[in-house]
């Protein structure tokens, strides 16, 4: 018969719990805090450009094709494609500030398919050309499933950017909406 020997199991133990207190100070003590509940990501910039840079903006949704351009030293602008001609400067002066300021709330790497996320065939197609000739160009994809988001991804760039749908929707509007200049109202004729 062999004998026991009581401190076989203790020694054990003590071996668990000191891998237990290694594990704990090497890898639990380096890891973020989780967010607290109901917090919001804090968004990031897009890109970093700002709305003087911009001097033109095209849109592609499909055959369509919007193209504007800033005439040089000036707040005016003009149409360029579907056809050129003056164009609604105010309204794309009020476009160009939120679209270079655009941020994103979540980027996403590893992604896979792209057809998951509207990508492989995207829904529009958004080229910023800046003053000093470089270009971004972007592709809107399909909507995350709460409908809040789209998915965006820049070329030459690895990750899909989630986007509020609301800071696209004048992008996506200028498609549909082409920005020709307000009609004029005639001003009243005196009665006499």
């Amino acid at each position: 018969m062999s004998q026991r020997k009581p401190w076989v199991p203790t020694l054990v133990l003590v071996g668990v719990l000191a891998l237990l207190a290694a594990y704990v100070f090497l890898v639990e003590s380096k890891r973020e805090p989780p967010p607290e509940e109901g917090a919001q990501p804090t968004p990031a910039p897009l890109w970093e450009v700002s709305g003087t840079d911009v001097v033109e903006i095209t849109v592609a949704k499909g055959q369509q094709t919007i193209s504007v351009e800033r005439d040089a030293g000036s707040l005016d602008w003009r149409m360029t494609a579907p056809e050129t001609g003056d164009a609604d400067s105010g309204r794309l002066n009020g476009l160009v500030y939120p679209v270079a300021e655009m941020k994103f709330s979540r980027a996403m790497a590893d992604i896979g398919d792209l057809a998951t996320f509207g990508l492989q065939e995207p829904d529009l197609q958004v080229t910023l050309v800046l003053s000093d000739g470089a270009s971004i160009n972007a592709d809107v994809g399909g909507e995350n499933p709460g409908g809040t988001a789209r998915y965006v991804r820049k070329e030459g760039d690895p990750l899909v950017y989630i986007v509020s749908t609301g800071d696209l929707s004048e992008l996506l509007r200028l498609v549909d909406e082409p920005p020709f200049p307000p009609t004029p109202v005639p001003s009243p004729t005196p009665e006499s």
